[in-house]
């Protein structure tokens, strides 16, 4: 049962910003044109915060003995460039393309793998986890970002696909995170609040538009590219990890932390992100929903699972 309720905790949240979302629109109280636009407000205002959040805070002295997010990193790699040769056998279209990849590889580290692991592991393993996020958010960014610029209109030049990188909100962000980061001086308080609280509205305030924008009816239409998606998401890249892990010695909170950035659902940002670069939202949305309703269900199984194993 403790299983179930760490896992439970993790997700209701989630459900209860969607839900709220999906009351506001039916209720009247909002209109698809304004979550569309609110939806804009989101991607280019609050998510930068995120990631300068994530690379502002992160102590980079301690990254001497992290092997496990080495591992991590060239794992999601890996996955991204395979996600290049599997994708188009089950899907045809570019828009849907770049949004199959981004819900294969890219999870909701930052709502699931800190509390997961405090929870399992306590304050050190929040530490180690806050350490992995900060590293492989970015690269999820970064990497999605690429990819939604690449299928939004076919073939483009390195370096225009480059500079609209470099243009992207949450690159800008990221930057910005390093820089002050590196910088010899300490951002007054005055400051760290707000931006604090502007990163934790980024992740609500996503979770409410797709609840008011999601249709039911295409879930329908999309249940060959939902159901291989997600199956690779949350079982069969955590299977592989999780061997992998174990055959190179690596066990207990560094192998926790690892499947938590594998095993935890779509990321709410893949959203907006969809649509505001030219991708399938409808589809992107889906894929967050369906991913975090599942999650309860194979998060347990996952812990219970590693927990008879004796790896965590």
């Amino acid at each position: 049962m403790e299983n179930l309720q760490i896992a439970t905790n993790a997700v209701i949240p989630f459900m209860v910003y969607i839900l709220l979302g999906m009351i506001a629109k039916k209720s009247g109280a909002v209109k698809e044109s304004f979550l569309k636009e609110l939806n804009g407000v989101v991607f280019k205002i609050f998510f930068p915060f995120i990631m300068f959040n994530n690379l502002y805070d992160v102590d980079f002295n301690r990254l001497s003995d992290a092997g496990y997010v080495a591992f991590a990193f060239a794992a999601t790699l890996i996955v991204i460039f395979a996600c290049f040769f599997i994708v188009p056998l089950f899907v045809k279209e570019n828009p849907r393309r770049g949004v199959v990849m981004q819900a294969i590889f890219r999870s909701n580290s930052v709502l699931f793998a800190i509390p997961l692991t405090e929870s399992v592991f306590g304050k050190e393993g929040a530490v180690m986890a806050s350490i992995m996020v900060a590293f492989i958010v970015p690269l999820y960014n970064i990497a999605s970002v690429a990819i939604l610029e690449y299928f939004r209109g076919g073939r483009v030049s390195f370096p225009v696909l480059l500079k609209n990188i470099l243009k992207n909100p949450l690159i800008i962000g990221a930057i910005a995170g390093v820089i002050f980061n590196i910088l010899p001086v300490t951002m007054p308080t005055s400051l760290v609040k707000p931006i604090a609280e502007l990163n934790n509205m980024a992740t609500p305030l996503s979770l409410f538009v797709l609840g008011g924008s999601l249709h039911a009816a295409n879930i329908k239409r999309d249940i060959r590219p939902l159901c291989i998606g997600i199956a690779l998401k949350l079982a069969i890249i955590p299977s592989i990890m999780v061997t992998a892990m174990s055959l190179i010695g690596i066990s207990g909170a560094e192998l926790f932390v690892v499947f938590c950035m594998f095993a935890t659902p779509v990321a709410a940002a893949s959203y907006p992100m969809a649509q505001s670069m030219g991708g399938d939202a409808d589809l992107a949305g889906e894929y967050v929903l369906l991913s975090t309703l599942l999650s309860i269900v194979t998060i347990f199984f996952w812990i219970l699972i590693l927990k008879n194993f004796g790896m965590m």
